[in-house]
Formats: structure tokens, C-alpha cells, sequence
């Protein structure tokens, strides 16, 4: 296991388009509410057994490749990372930055306010679906080899919920207001740095 810091993108409420609100945005944090999956927030309420049951290697499958139809009842979280891309024929290697894709996905391609939630997450070397508390790298091909049109998106899947003292701030990006620089950002006073999972033990 190793720690991932990621972000996460999603969209804001705008001309009638469902989506987070400014205030809601700083509520994830300020009210603990941390992100929760959709399947979460559809459901309202979840026990240990319903976890168990929409944690599967299918309905990962379903988020990364049918999102469209399975996106409102997607257990998983999908977190940016970054990617790199290997071009053989130029040989070269080209680098995807996790805070543009996650800003593609806030703003719909610049087209609307959106928030930037950055993160950290426990991340497995291998694949642990059904385990809740890990988060599955989907853009590592060495783990996840089948071929994926979305694999430069460079994802992780978290699971379920990402706790609020995980989440180091919260910006707020409006297109009207530039592209350059969030209009705001909250910073988390309860987040815990994740060097408190570390296997390093100091002598006393």
C-alpha cells in the first residue's frame, strides 16, 4: 500500500445545471461531510453488507467504461493523478497533468463554475476491489492491463466516501473570473497529513 495525492473535480451549479454550489463546496470540508460517492448519496443510508455487494471488479468496470449510465450509482470516486503517455514513434514521453483534468471535468471544459478538492488517498499495488478503505490505481498498467480509451485520464478509484480530514483545501474556479487562478480557495484546518500512515519509525 502507498499514498496518493490526487484531486478531485466536480462541476458547479450553473443556468439550471445540477451541481455543487460555493457554499457547498466549503461545507465538504467545513461540516466534515468529506466526498461521498453517488451511490451513497442516492441510497441516503448504507450498511456494511450493501459496501460489500457494489464492490465489485464489474461495477468498477461499469464506472470506468459505461459511465454514462452508471455514473449516478457508481460507488467509486474517480480521483486525478496525472499520466504519462509513451509515444513510440516519437519517442517520446508525454506528461498529464491531474490538475488540468481535473479542471476539464469541474468546468466542462470551461464552460461553468466548478470545484478542485486536493486529496490523499490510500492507494494498493494490486488489485483490492473489494476492499473499501484502499483506492485502485485503474491508470497503472501494470495492474489494470486491459486496453482503456480513458487511461490518460490518469484516474484512481476511490471507494464509497473520502473523509473530510483528508481533503487539504477546496478552490473554486469560475471561467468569467479567468483561468489562471481559482476566485477561491479554503484551506482545511482539520486535515491530517497522510506522513502519519508512514513506515518510518524514529529511535528514542
Amino acid at each position: 500500500m502507498y499514498i496518493q495525492k490526487c484531486v478531485k473535480g466536480i462541476a458547479g451549479d450553473t443556468f439550471g445545471l445540477t451541481g455543487l454550489t460555493q457554499s457547498e463546496a466549503q461545507e465538504i470540508i467545513s461540516q466534515d461531510h468529506g466526498i461521498m460517492s453517488n451511490w451513497w448519496r442516492k441510497e441516503r443510508q448504507i450498511t456494511p453488507h450493501m459496501v460489500a455487494n457494489v464492490l465489485t471488479a464489474h461495477n468498477l468496470d461499469r464506472h470506468l467504461h459505461d459511465y454514462e449510465n452508471f455514473g449516478d450509482e457508481t460507488p467509486f470516486i474517480s480521483l486525478a493523478s496525472g499520466a504519462v503517455e509513451r509515444n513510440t514513434i516519437l519517442q517520446q514521453n508525454f506528461a498529464y497533468s491531474a490538475i488540468d483534468t481535473a479542471l476539464q471535468f469541474a468546468t466542462d471544459d470551461w464552460t461553468r463554475p466548478g470545484a478542485l478538492f486536493f486529496c490523499w488517498v490510500a492507494t494498493s499495488h494490486y488489485p483490492a476491489v473489494e476492499v473499501s478503505n484502499v483506492a485502485e490505481a485503474v491508470r497503472d498498467i501494470n495492474i489494470y492491463q486491459r486496453w482503456s480509451p480513458y487511461q490518460l485520464e490518469g484516474e484512481l478509484a476511490a471507494k464509497v466516501h473520502i473523509p473530510s480530514n483528508q481533503i487539504e483545501r477546496v478552490e473554486w474556479w469560475d471561467p468569467g473570473h479567468g483561468h489562471w487562478q481559482p476566485q477561491h480557495t479554503w484551506s482545511n484546518p482539520k486535515y491530517v497529513e497522510p506522513d502519519v500512515l508512514s513506515n518510518i519509525r524514529e529511535l528514542f
